[in-house]
């Protein structure tokens, strides 16, 4: 809740499944980037358990085609395995991501909802 139209709000909750995606995640994503690039805020909270196999094949073949059209996420987890996937993998991603603990969810809420302002001196 209170974040901007271009940001998907994302809570992953005990295990995501196929169903999560195809139901929710994916309908949802497809319905913001129809209006452009968008950010993510991705909260995996202390239930977290992981991802269905058919689940981490969505979240593949959604990226690929989706790649480009993450500006920003921003992950919220305690997670070690996700940590270490997201650092891993952070280099190929041409999104800005950042890794926040559950602690610094406010801190990351507040940076993937930050507009850049630019000033031109006249």
């Amino acid at each position: 809740e209170g974040l901007p139209p271009d940001v998907l709000g994302v809570e992953a909750a005990r295990k995501v499944t196929h169903e999560d995606y195809r139901k929710v995640l994916i309908p949802a994503a497809e319905a913001k980037i129809v209006q452009g690039p968008i950010r993510m805020l991705y909260v995996a909270g202390p239930e977290f358990t992981g991802y269905e196999l058919e689940a981490l094949w969505d979240d593949v073949a959604f990226g690929s085609k989706h790649w480009h059209q993450f500006k920003q996420i921003a992950v919220v987890t305690e997670s070690t395995w996700l940590r270490a996937a997201i650092t891993m993998f952070h280099p190929f991603f041409p999104s800005e991501i950042r890794l926040f603990k559950l602690a610094e969810l406010a801190a990351a809420k507040d940076w993937i909802i930050r507009i850049e302002k630019k000033f031109i001196k006249i």
